[in-house]
C-alpha cells in the first residue's frame, strides 16, 4: 500500500515537472517571437491600408484619411511599444528607457499616449461619417471639409495628451530590474479603465448607432429607385464600422482586465510584461484584421457610385 502511494507520488511530481518545463520552454523560446509576428502582421495590415486609402478616389475622403492617419500611429506603436520586447528578449538589447527616472516616466507617457491617440482617430473617423449622413443645412457636416483635418488632428494629440499625463505620475523605475512599474495601482488601474477602457469604445458606439439612425431617416425620406443597388455597399460599411468597434472593445476588455486583476493581487513586474505581451499587443494587428473589410466595403462604394 504504502509502495503504491509512494509510486503515485513520484508519478505525480514527474507530471508536474514536465508541466513546468513544456511552460518555462514556451515562455523562454516561443513567447520571445510573440512580438515579432505581431510586428509583421501589422505592416501587412499597414502596406494594405496604405494602397487602399492612397487610391485618388480615396485621397480627399476625410474618413479615410483619419484612418490612415490611425494606422501611421499603429505603427509607431509598433516601433515604440511592442519591437523592443523582442529584442531585449532575444538579444538583451534594451532601449534607453530605463537609465533614468525621467525616461522610465517619458516610456510610461509614450506607452499610453499612442495607443491612445490611435483609437482617437478611429473614433474621429465614425464621427466623421455621422457628419456625411447628417443634413445639408447642419454645421456639424463643416467636419467633413479638409480643411479642417489639421484642425481635428491637433485637437486629437492635445486631448490623448491629457488623456495619458496621469502616466508619468504614476510610473517609476523599478529598482533591479529594467523595467519601469506601478507606483500607485490602483490609481493608474481606475485612470486606464475610465479612459482608454470605457469612455473610447463608448463614444465610438455612441456615434455609430447615431449613424445608423441618420441612414435609416435617409431611407424613409428618399424613393426607393435605387436603394436595392446601395444596400449591399451601406451593409458592407456598417460591418466594417462595427469590426472596429468591436475590436476596440475587445481589446480594451482585456486591458480591464489586467488591470483589474493587478489592482487585486500582488504586482510583478516580469507578470506585468508577460501580460503586457498577451492582452495590449494583439490589438495593434487591427490593421490586418480590419483591413480587408475597409478595402472591400470602400471598393464596393466606388462601383455603386
Amino acid at each position: 500500500m504504502v509502495s503504491n502511494n509512494t509510486t503515485m507520488a513520484i508519478h505525480v511530481l514527474l507530471e508536474s515537472k514536465s508541466i513546468i518545463d513544456i511552460l518555462n520552454f514556451i515562455t523562454q523560446e516561443v513567447m520571445i517571437y510573440v512580438p515579432l509576428v505581431l510586428v509583421i502582421l501589422g505592416f501587412i495590415g499597414f502596406i494594405g491600408n496604405v494602397f487602399t486609402f492612397l487610391q485618388s478616389e480615396f485621397r480627399s475622403n476625410t474618413c479615410c484619411i483619419y484612418l490612415l492617419v490611425g494606422s501611421i500611429v499603429d505603427i509607431i506603436n509598433l516601433i515604440v511599444n511592442l519591437f523592443p520586447y523582442f529584442l531585449a528578449a532575444k538579444y538583451g538589447l534594451y532601449f534607453p528607457w530605463y537609465i533614468s527616472s525621467s525616461m522610465c516616466k517619458l516610456n510610461a507617457f509614450l506607452t499610453m499616449f499612442i495607443p491612445h491617440l490611435s483609437i482617437n482617430f478611429v473614433l474621429m473617423a465614425m464621427i466623421d461619417r455621422f457628419a456625411c449622413t447628417c443634413s445639408l443645412t447642419s454645421s456639424v457636416r463643416r467636419l467633413n471639409q479638409l480643411k479642417m483635418i489639421p484642425w481635428m488632428v491637433g485637437i486629437l494629440l492635445i486631448f490623448s495628451g491629457l488623456a495619458s499625463i496621469y502616466a508619468p505620475v504614476l510610473y517609476d523605475k523599478a529598482f533591479g530590474v529594467p523595467w519601469c512599474m506601478f507606483t500607485y495601482v490602483m490609481t493608474a488601474s481606475i485612470f486606464y479603465i475610465v479612459f482608454m477602457g470605457f469612455m473610447q469604445p463608448c463614444l465610438i458606439l455612441i456615434f455609430v448607432l447615431l449613424t445608423y439612425r441618420n441612414v435609416r431617416r435617409s431611407r424613409r425620406q428618399v424613393g426607393r429607385t435605387n436603394l436595392v443597388r446601395r444596400n449591399r455597399s451601406r451593409n458592407q460599411f456598417i460591418v466594417m464600422i462595427f469590426t472596429h468597434v468591436l475590436t476596440t472593445a475587445f481589446f480594451s476588455l482585456q486591458w480591464i482586465v489586467m488591470f483589474t486583476y493587478v489592482s487585486i493581487t500582488s504586482f510583478n513586474v516580469s507578470s506585468y510584461q508577460q501580460l503586457t505581451i498577451i492582452y495590449d499587443d494583439p490589438r495593434l494587428v487591427r490593421p490586418l484584421v480590419i483591413g480587408t473589410l475597409i478595402h472591400d466595403s470602400l471598393c464596393t462604394f466606388r462601383a455603386d457610385e
